[in-house]
């Protein structure tokens, strides 16, 4: 046996899972409890990956398991050097697929691994109790004290259950059996008090989380249904008595030529849509007076992003079955590239938008969100060319996309993103449209450019003063100094109680350079 099926057929097998998830269950309570994302996050990750090795093997492991691995890593560093909620969310989110992954060899994608670390986490407790009794030796006298202790548990809490309703429906019953039922009761609930503490709770916790992401309890059945899913389409071949008549091929022509119509209007009308865009948008694009760039890329860039998603369903749609097989599908095909080309134009036209928003307006998050979603979908029109030209399935789409978006989101944990968004508004051109009121919801790792800027930020507010209409609140720099100073006592207190598994460089960083600051 191997500690990847999850059947014991020996005490060694036993022991060594139970033994990882002590030993994981123990690191889990000395750096989480009580504790904030720090180094805590990095070790932890690392003793999780090098027990899963030791139980798997690196040989055992799949491609797609070492690049899950090798990505919660990575965001679980970047934790420690930027302490960053996307750097944190990348960092358990990558290990719970690294962990799938590892213990389920024959897990292809992304999607199924996800799926599989959401049950285990409930899955295990159940299937560990259930399992118990495999841990007592198979004959002897702790054997057969486990099976009356199994025989004991069910009668006594009937019994329980009875003694209450009896109690209830029987005042004189009730009298009887109040003063010990009572104590009973008194002395159980003092029992649990000092048994399941915060503390005991959270290492159970801990414990579920532990055996989760090592031993695999799970059934098989997320892993039998992915295997019926390949990367290519296979064709569908009805088979009929030889006596009958072929099917006629009507359907799939009557689908051919309505793809055909509404791909030749779409195309159309998108051509239409693009040209005004490269005219307007790409070269040379200055805002009107009187012209809302808010709402020209708020609900326009949505409604086109929706037009695009749209548009990629249609062509899944078209493109599901036997279509992929039709030997009059070649001019369908040529207009489903067409429109998906034209559907990338229009990415880039909404990418162009966000871009001159964000050259008008400054950086947030939001608009660094759309330009992540835009790329991601933009990855999905090429995956999408590639389905339609080399008969691809849904299940390609779906696993290829997954892995650029858990790309894209590791790479999103190796940047200090409120940093980058401070620097760029701070040295933005146009002062009176910059979010003042933002920089002081932002993390404490930006106090040290603010305080270096304070006189940058004055100047913004000056210029919101002449705006015609104030959206910000705060337009004194003497109460923005104050509220700077608050956070900067905030931060100093708690970075004078950090633990070390709470630690990182990104407070380390901040910290050293407010020292600078008179």
């Amino acid at each position: 046996m191997t500690a990847n099926t999850g059947s014991i057929t020996s005490p060694r097998n036993t022991w060594i899972p139970l033994l990882t998830i002590v030993i994981a269950t123990a690191l889990f309570d000395l750096l989480f409890w009580r504790k904030a994302p720090g180094l805590n996050v990095p070790l932890f990750t690392l003793g999780v990956v090098l027990l899963l090795l030791l139980l798997v093997g690196w040989q055992s492991l799949s491609s797609a398991a070492r690049w899950a691995m090798a990505g919660a890593l990575v965001a679980a560093g970047m934790v420690f050097v930027h302490d960053s909620i996307v750097s944190n969310i990348a960092a358990f989110a990558a290990l719970a697929v690294a962990a799938a992954l590892a213990r389920e060899g024959r897990l292809r994608s992304l999607g199924f691994a996800g799926l599989q670390a959401f049950a285990s986490f409930f899955i295990t407790p159940i299937m560990a109790l259930a399992r118990l009794d495999r841990l007592v030796p198979a004959a002897g006298v702790p054997r057969q004290g486990w099976r009356w202790i199994k025989l004991g548990v069910l009668p006594a809490a009937l019994l329980l259950l009875f003694t209450q309703l009896y109690r209830g429906g029987n005042p004189r019953f009730d009298a009887l059996t109040a003063g010990f039922m009572n104590a009973f009761f008194d002395a159980i609930s003092e029992l649990l008090e000092r048994l399941f503490t915060a503390h005991t709770l959270f290492v159970l916790f801990g414990a579920v989380i532990c055996a989760s992401l090592l031993i695999k309890l799970m059934p098989d059945t997320l892993v039998t249904i992915e295997e019926r899913f390949t990367d290519a389409l296979r064709r569908i071949r009805v088979k009929r008595p030889h006596w009958l008549e072929p099917l006629s091929m009507d359907p799939l022509e009557r689908e051919r030529r309505m793809g055909m119509i509404l791909l030749i209007a779409v195309n159309g009308l998108l051509t239409v849509v693009n040209v005004i865009d490269i005219n307007w948008i790409w070269f040379g694009f200055e805002v009107p007076k009187d012209f809302s760039l808010k709402q020209f890329v708020h609900e326009g860039t949505w409604l086109l992003i929706v037009s695009i998603l749209l548009s990629m369903l249609i062509l899944m749609w078209l493109f599901r079955r036997n279509q992929n097989f039709y030997w009059r599908s070649k001019g369908l095909r040529v207009l489903a590239f067409v429109w998906i080309a034209q559907n990338f134009i229009l990415g880039i036209s909404v990418f162009l938008r966000n871009y001159h928003y964000i050259s008008f307006h400054g950086l947030a998050y939001k608009r660094i969100g759309v330009i992540v979603f835009l790329a991601l979908v933009l990855v999905g029109l090429i995956t999408l060319f590639v389905k339609v030209r080399d008969r691809k399935s849904l299940f390609f789409l779906a696993r290829v996309n997954a892995w650029a978006a858990f790309a894209v989101l590791i790479g999103l944990s190796t940047v200090d993103w409120d940093s980058v968004i401070v620097r760029f508004n701070l040295a933005h051109w146009n002062q009176g449209e910059i979010d003042v009121d933002n920089y002081l919801v932002m993390s404490d790792k930006v106090l040290p450019l603010l305080y270096a800027d304070i006189d940058k930020v004055e100047a913004q507010m000056e210029q919101h003063k002449h705006n015609a209409v104030r959206w910000v609140d705060n337009l004194d720099i003497g109460t923005f100094r104050r509220a700077l100073d608050v956070k900067r006592v905030h931060f100093e207190q708690r970075y004078e109680d950090l633990s070390w598994q709470e630690f990182n460089l990104a407070d380390r960083r901040t910290a050293r350079l407010l020292a600078e600051v008179d």
